[in-house]
């Protein structure tokens, strides 16, 4: 595989997709080349330092062969080590529907962990598609969001994989010491400097934990007051854009 498909690449050819309702759905123009080296197999190397990265891909992969109960597994297990790009494309699809049963209070819980880091991109959608549940709906995204938030929320997936990242990263620093080059399974294209995959490593570190090194926790977080902050309570539910689809 040439390089490594970033977070965001693979969301957007995920979400963005062709025709959802074909048996296997077609790449719009200009993502040809991503989903073919989705499809070509994703960096097993990844494991050992970012497995939710590694899983979102798979969640990519699965999806553009039309596995997608396959898919959303592996969207599942990447959540589970802090991917947002993987917690977001839940949301999206438990609230629109697409090869799944809709369930937009599920949709809605996961799309409030998949924004707790604030990215912009995904705390409007949370916004957007809480604003268009009905209360009792909401009622059930809060219950759905307090079961998940002890297996799912950063405070616990993004932590534990932060120390995964760091054990391995470790160990790769070790052997960087004793000189010599590096080669890690599908992320490396043979031997190479050791001083170069350490710097490309912590940069896929950086991308992965965007958000996270910095956010602070003043108590318990709630689902309901995310959609409060000041920045927020600005926009008017007009100017708010509308949630993705992939229809």
């Amino acid at each position: 595989m040439k390089g490594l498909l970033t977070a965001s690449m693979i969301a957007a050819v995920v979400l963005l997709g062709g025709c959802h309702r074909a048996t296997r759905p077609q790449p719009l123009p200009g993502q040809e080349l991503v989903v073919s080296n989705l499809l070509y197999g994703c960096p097993y190397g990844l494991e050992r330092f970012l497995p939710g990265d590694y899983y979102f891909c798979e969640a990519g992969s699965h999806f553009w062969a039309g596995r997608y109960s396959m898919s959303r597994d592996s969207l599942e297990s990447a959540s589970r080590w802090g991917s947002k790009a993987a917690q977001y494309a839940l949301g999206v699809m438990y609230f629109n529907g697409d090869h799944v049963a809709a369930n937009q209070p599920l949709g809605v819980a996961w799309l409030a962990i998949a924004a707790e880091r604030h990215a912009p991109e995904y705390e409007q959608t949370f916004v957007s598609a809480y604003q268009r549940l009905t209360p009792e709906q909401r009622a059930q995204a809060d219950a759905y969001w307090r079961d998940m938030t002890p297996i799912y929320a950063d405070k616990v997936a993004a932590a534990r994989a932060d120390k995964r990242f760091n054990r391995a990263y470790r160990d790769l620093e070790t052997a960087v010491a004793f000189g010599g080059g590096v080669y890690i399974n599908g992320i490396t294209m043979g031997v190479v400097s050791g001083l170069t995959i350490t710097q490309r490593m912590k940069n896929e570190r950086d991308m992965f934990f965007a958000g996270y090194d910095t956010h602070v926790w003043v108590g318990d977080a709630e689902l309901v007051p995310l959609g409060q902050l000041p920045s927020i309570k600005k926009t008017e539910p007009a100017a708010t854009p509308p949630l993705p689809s992939s229809n």
